[in-house]
């Protein structure tokens, strides 16, 4: 899996995608959101067949917490290497978290909508333009996997 982990977590450790795991379903590998996501990294049907064909995995569930966990830190690198231009590395991840979240797509539309701005701040102003009230959702979500990662880095 190293191979798949982005370099954040060579500077900040696996305890990152495990508060993002945390976040996402609380470990629970039966996890299932209202709109369908699944397993320990929610994946929605849709990404999760293309994951997992990217992976070459047959008939492998996305409740598989193994390849669940695998696919989310392989996605995570995917959503990382989007934001390639010259920023800090945690904007970088930040921006990457809001991606898994809200999708790169909308994220890239908000950077449009703000005239460019690199930055995840500047970004992010403009998202609720382009996802409306879920905006505070997804930046909702980036705090609290930064606060779950805090509470794990202490114990």
């Amino acid at each position: 899996m190293k191979r798949y982990l982005p370099l954040p977590y060579e500077i900040w450790g696996a305890e990152l995608l495990k508060a993002q795991a945390w976040q996402e379903s609380r470990f629970d590998p039966q996890a299932e959101s209202p709109v369908g996501a699944k397993g320990v990294m929610q994946f929605m049907p849709g990404t999760w067949r293309e994951v997992s064909q990217k992976m070459q995995w047959q008939g492998v569930s996305a409740s598989s917490a193994s390849h669940s966990i695998y696919a989310g830190a392989w996605y995570m690198a995917r959503m990382r290497r989007i934001w390639k231009a010259r920023r800090s590395e945690r904007d970088r991840y930040d921006l990457a978290l809001s991606s898994y979240n809200a999708g790169a797509g909308n994220l890239i539309k908000a950077q449009r909508l703000c005239a460019g701005v690199p930055d995840y701040a500047g970004i992010v102003q403009c998202l609720p333009e382009v996802t409306g009230e879920h905006s505070k959702e997804t930046l909702n979500y980036v705090h609290l996997i930064w606060r779950a990662y805090r509470k794990m880095r202490q114990q």
